[in-house]
């Protein structure tokens, strides 16, 4: 029975880093990885268009680290290191890259 209590604090401490968005959610089909001037897609794909769009509005905002994260309904994740501002403006390129 005392297994329990340390597999609660984990399963705690796993789900309120997806939800205060310091890791990118599980179930994204796209996860976009980005640091230090340079972007690696690690699920998914982003067309070459959207991805130096992304890296460069990424980098005119100042960004050293972030990721970015497509769920399969369209919703997109942002980490907390981009600012609330740009939500909009990434939302629309990476939305639109099939259109």
């Amino acid at each position: 029975m005392m297994w329990l209590i340390p597999m609660f604090i984990v399963a705690t401490f796993a789900v309120g880093a997806i939800k205060l968005r310091f890791v990118p959610p599980p179930g994204a089909s796209t996860v976009v990885h980005f640091r230090r001037g340079s972007i690696r897609i690690s699920r998914g794909s982003l067309r070459p268009h959207a991805r130096e769009d992304v890296r460069e509005m990424l980098s005119e905002a100042g960004v050293t680290r972030a990721f970015i994260a497509i769920m399969p309904n369209q919703r997109v994740v942002f980490s907390r290191k981009i600012p609330a501002a740009m939500h909009q403006r990434l939302r629309n390129v990476l939305l639109n890259q099939w259109a």
